[in-house]
């Protein structure tokens, strides 16, 4: 019972360690930054990253045996002491806790390992540790001395390299000079009351046996050993830092993955002692970037890209440092401390109604620890593909298929846009008129998406990312665009906006902040308002709006909402202005509500279609029908290409033109392609119009004379 409660917890630790590495990639900042990080760790090349791994498989095992040496020296030849193996086990858990607070504090997880889990007396705990890190800075004094001068301006550094040469010097003397003056000092001192005091005294004697453990090490002369191991530490350590540098800025950053060896040392060193400084810091993120960005910066290179690449290192090493702690103090728990961890007396058993309390609390503990890693990895996977999706290549249509093509553009006559990423990156292609060609409309080198006809079908309005790949799940690096089909001459006419939809002949409504605002733009005169705003009537708090949709002759707008309200909706702005809650009525689920546009001879505004489950591939195109009282299934097309999306109705309500996949979901990377289709021949199935692997999705679709 007592190694299984120990296994829940270290699986719940490590568990909550793992949520908060995913919490923080998806926090990871506004601009670039988050999207930078995420694809680096994605890009990642994986031999270096795997020689990393063993890197710190080596340095764990050397700092072990050093560990032991110090040990066997201070608790004497007789003492019983833990193994190789357990000791890698403490160690590889001291370097997954180190960071865990300022100054490297974390490195007393070492002595509570060896002192609780194996009983080696806490003063020599105390002794190995410190006499280690001693080392630890007399090694890297002796790295950087040969790196410094090998790194393109490198006597910049000259006055660290002085620091902790004197970090070094005052070491050695307050171990191995004051510390023991100090323990002698110790009889006078118990004379005084305050060290009379039961945690004073305590204090006191443990200050005394940590000297007499140092005093016992110096004495067997172990320091050619421990020198040794220290710089075999330093090799092992910064040569897998080295490796991960390049595995994460290759692809990223090419210019940094060809910095000097030496140069990339300085950074490294720079960074783990501006980590090691008492600054309140969680895992050392943000004191260890500005270490290694001082560094890279003062060798010539870009401030961002050394930001950015010394962050996704920091995270990945991270997550494989924390992975490599976890699964260590599980392998710990469960085998024991090995050792004189075996000869200590047991304790007497517990009743068992009171360790089943303690296994159902522990148990509770590990579930929620599961429940908030899990929510972190879903908000990292909701930020969408990392990095662009494959271009893909053209395939030949069948006969029937061309035939199929033909004939549904002839007999409709109109224009549909389209994202596509077949030339590369995203761009907005057309095909205008029967027997057209798809031809590009746009080519920016940027993701261009998320197009929408002018009610005149003169203009194109579209969403422009402000990096070259953003993922259309991301809502916050985008701008407004409109193509003049006629000229075609682009222009912006809105920053931090997507998803347009034109609310007039010249007016557009767009998406911004994330979707906290609707909000509009005039195309001619550039005046702007705010329809509707997160926390604010007739929008509550935490709720989202995204896909809008409107159209000339209906006041309202289509919307789907997000965050605490999930729902299709439609919202009358004329109610909003005076904070009427009902502006905003749910209409169904699912998503990508738009408007069926009636004719206008019908007498009807405009009836809602939305996509929703289920369906034959999980998704189908619903309505409500004229007699029925719920919604109905508008089209669930045949396989393979049977999960609907981006729907868009001509005016009038007769064409209806939307993307298909053979099953996967993901809106800009799979493998959709667009089809029309005539909905008053219901016995005629959509026609394909595209044929490419490649991602095409958001169509639109204008009729003229409409």
């Amino acid at each position: 019972m007592k190694n299984a409660i120990r296994t829940i917890v270290s699986m719940a630790v490590s568990a909550l360690m793992v949520g908060l590495l995913f919490g923080l990639l998806s926090s990871a900042g506004n601009g670039t930054a988050s999207s930078a990080i995420l694809s680096g760790l994605r890009n990642a090349i994986a031999v270096f990253v795997a020689v990393y791994v063993v890197a710190q498989i080596v340095q764990a095992t050397v700092r072990a045996q050093r560990a032991l040496v110090l040990l066997r020296a201070s608790c004497g030849a007789g003492a019983r002491l833990p193994g190789l193996f357990h000791m890698t086990l403490v160690t590889f858990v001291r370097g997954a806790c180190a960071d865990m607070l300022p100054a490297r504090l974390g490195e007393l997880s070492y002595v509570a390992m060896l002192n609780k889990g194996c009983d080696v007396p806490a003063a020599d705990c105390f002794s190995s540790l410190s006499i280690g890190l001693l080392f630890d800075f007399i090694a890297l004094l002796a790295v950087l001395a040969v790196a410094i001068p090998g790194a393109a301006q490198g006597l910049s550094l000259v006055g660290s390299l002085a620091m902790l040469a004197i970090i070094c010097v005052v070491g050695l003397v307050l171990l191995f000079g004051v510390l023991p003056w100090f323990a002698g000092m110790a009889p006078r001192l118990e004379r005084f009351a305050p060290f009379r005091w039961k945690p004073a005294a305590a204090l006191l004697k443990l200050v005394r046996d940590v000297a007499d453990a140092v005093v016992a090490v110096r004495r067997r002369g172990v320091a050619a050993p421990v020198i040794g191991l220290s710089v075999l530490v330093r090799a092992a350590k910064y040569g897998g830092l080295y490796f991960l540098f390049v595995a994460v800025t290759r692809p990223a950053w090419p210019e940094l993955s060809h910095a000097g060896v030496f140069a990339v040392l300085v950074a490294l060193i720079a960074a783990e002692g501006a980590a090691s400084l008492p600054v309140p810091t969680f895992m050392s993120f943000g004191s260890y970037e500005a270490g290694g960005l001082a560094a890279l910066t003062a060798l010539g290179f870009s401030a961002a890209d050394s930001m950015a690449a010394m962050l996704t290192m920091h995270v990945l090493s991270q997550i494989i440092d924390y992975t490599a702690g976890g699964l260590s103090f599980l392998l710990f728990t469960w085998l024991g401390g090995g050792g004189a961890g075996d000869s200590a007396p047991k304790r007497e058993a517990k009743p068992c109604h009171g360790r089943i309390a303690v296994a159902a609390a522990t148990a509770a503990v590990l579930g929620m620890a599961l429940l908030f890693a899990a929510y972190q990895f879903r908000a990292v996977k909701k930020r969408g593909r990392l990095t662009p999706p494959p271009v893909g290549a053209a395939v030949a249509p069948t006969p029937a298929e061309s035939a199929a093509r033909d004939a549904a553009l002839a007999k409709f006559g109109g224009k549909i846009v389209w994202s596509s990423n077949r030339s590369g990156s995203h761009d907005i292609w057309i095909i205008d008129g029967p027997g057209r060609k798809p031809r590009r409309l746009t080519s920016s080198g940027f993701t261009d998406t998320y197009p929408r006809f002018s009610p005149d079908g003169r203009l194109v309005a579209f969403s422009r990312s402000t990096e070259p790949w953003v993922s259309q799940r991301n809502f916050e690096k985008w701008d407004t665009w409109v193509v003049d089909l006629e000229t075609g001459r682009e222009r912006r006419v809105a920053t931090n906006a997507c998803q347009a939809c034109w609310s007039g002949v010249r007016e557009l409504a767009f998406v911004r902040a994330g979707g906290k605002l609707l909000a509009s733009v005039s195309t001619e005169d550039g005046t702007a308002g705010v329809l509707l705003e997160s926390g604010v009537p007739p929008l509550g708090d935490g709720v989202l709006v995204t896909i809008p949709d409107a159209q000339a002759q209906d006041p309202r707008f289509a919307l789907t909402l997000r965050g605490k309200r999930r729902a299709t909706a439609h919202f009358s702005p004329a109610g909003a202005a005076v904070g009427d809650r009902s502006a905003i009525a749910d209409v169904a689920g699912g998503c990508q509500m738009v408007w069926r546009k009636d004719r206008p001879e019908s007498g009807k505004s405009g009836t809602p279609v939305w996509v929703d489950h289920p369906g034959r591939m999980r998704n189908a195109i619903y309505t409500f029908g004229e007699s029925a009282e719920g919604p109905i299934i508008l089209l669930d097309a045949e396989e393979p290409w049977s999960h609907e999306y981006f729907p868009r109705f001509a005016e009038g309500g007769r064409w209806l033109v939307y993307g298909a996949s053979q099953g996967g979901h993901e809106q800009d990377s799979e493998d959709y392609e667009i089809f029309l289709w005539d909905t008053e021949g219901t016995n005629i199935p959509p026609a394909r119009l595209t044929f490419h692997t490649g991602n095409d999705c958001w169509p639109d679709i204008f009729l003229p004379g409409r």
